[in-house]
This record gives C-alpha cells, sequence and structure tokens, in this order.
C-alpha cells in the first residue's frame, strides 16, 4: 500500500521527511494512517511529474 507520511517518520532505520511516499504493507501502512503519521496516497500524489515534451 502506497502512503504519503504526514510526519518524519524513520522506516527500516532509514530517516523520511514529510510528504514522502513509502510502500508499505497493508497493516504497516494502516498502522501509521492510525497514529495520524501518514495518510494513504491519492492517485494525484502518486503521479510522477513527466519532462516536457514527453
Amino acid at each position: 500500500m502506497r502512503i504519503e507520511l504526514l510526519q518524519a517518520h524513520t522506516h527500516a532505520g532509514k530517516p523520511h521527511k514529510p510528504g514522502e511516499h513509502l510502500d508499505l504493507d497493508e497493516s504497516s501502512a494502516k498502522w501509521l494512517i492510525d497514529i495520524k503519521v501518514a495518510k494513504a496516497a491519492t492517485t494525484e500524489s502518486n503521479k510522477q511529474p513527466s519532462r516536457k515534451g514527453d
């Protein structure tokens, strides 16, 4: 499950900043959402910026 961090969080020993996206197993993702550290990533926030001319 893809999430977007709302707060700084350390996952697997690596620090992550708010706004970063992580792909996690469903139970870990739901736990972070439940404790208000993350939200489910929306389709819009999953989009990669495209290069001009692509």
